[in-house]
């Protein structure tokens, strides 16, 4: 199985690389090969990115770096995660693609089949800019949108075909508001995730969920539970955790752990000895 992480510094600055994040990054794929042996684990990065890791004397954790060098005419300041379905689109085989700040703890790879998988469905209403957005209106492609979505954070393709469609759509979307000047990134996960949702329904292509629970994008927390999932939360996090929006919390003094907790617990996967994230510029 060949599984990517993609991790693009748009703002070229030393500034972006935190301890926290970098600690996520290299959990998440310590746990990944820990879990499933044999698996080819490719990191797409930039030139400084590759740098940084390098001076940490990590590069070693994954079978394969390679450069990416951003090449769409799209707003990265808005689209910050373009790379992600522009690294997607090269892929020749079936892929995982994983977000940085995403865990798996247990052998997963019998889930990855023949249906596509995501971490989990999305209750957007209200939250994901609909049929009656200025912007949304003007798309050369048109549809009749429903405001549900599939979260990403976790990505298993398994149709090459599939992929394509799904990532010139999606970049395609991307160039088109890039061009309208959308103000904020609720369209960049318009164009990956209620997009993607909209094609497997439309087309009757089967996929799955980690989680069980819906999550209610509006009331930011775990609701109805569907029949496409795997496991309920907070179950579910004995298995896989994607961070998201608790990074922010962890790293304000905001969560229910501390910070030295968390990072104690990411360093304890790593398990690299002599490992340094001293030398990064932030927590």
């Amino acid at each position: 199985m060949r599984v990517i992480w993609v991790l693009e510094n748009i703002e070229e600055d030393r500034e972006f690389y935190s301890t926290f994040n970098t600690a996520l990054l290299l959990a998440s794929v310590t746990l990944w090969k820990k879990n499933h042996h044999g698996d080819h684990c490719v990191l797409y990065c930039d030139k400084l990115t590759k740098t940084v890791l390098g001076e940490l004397n990590v590069l070693h954790l994954w079978d394969e770096i390679i450069e990416y060098v951003h090449s769409r005419d799209i707003d990265r300041s808005v689209f910050w995660a373009v790379s992600k379905v522009e690294v997607l689109s090269y892929q020749k085989e079936p892929v995982v693609l994983m977000d940085n700040d995403t865990l798996v703890f247990k052998p997963i790879k019998h889930l990855l089949t023949d249906n596509v998988v995501v971490s989990n469905l999305e209750t957007g209403k209200g939250y994901y800019p609909g049929n009656l957005d200025k912007y949304v209106k003007k798309l050369s492609y048109r549809k009749r949108w429903k405001e549900d979505a599939l979260n990403v954070s976790f990505l298993y393709f398994p149709s090459v075909d599939l992929i394509k469609q799904y990532t010139s759509l999606s970049l395609q979307m991307m160039e088109e508001f890039t061009e309208m000047n959308v103000p904020h990134s609720q369209y960049l996960i318009f164009a990956e995730q209620l997009l993607l949702r909209h094609l497997l329904d439309t087309q009757n292509i089967n996929y799955r969920s980690l989680i069980k629970n819906n999550w209610d994008c509006n009331n930011l927390k775990w609701g109805t539970l569907h029949d496409k999932g795997e496991w309920e939360w907070p179950e579910s996090e004995l298995y896989f955790r994607h961070f998201g929006p608790l990074k922010s919390m962890i790293t304000n003094g905001k969560s229910p752990t501390t910070y030295e907790e968390e990072l104690e617990i990411l360093l304890n996967c790593i398990n690299i000895p002599n490992l340094d994230l001293t030398i990064l510029h932030k927590k």
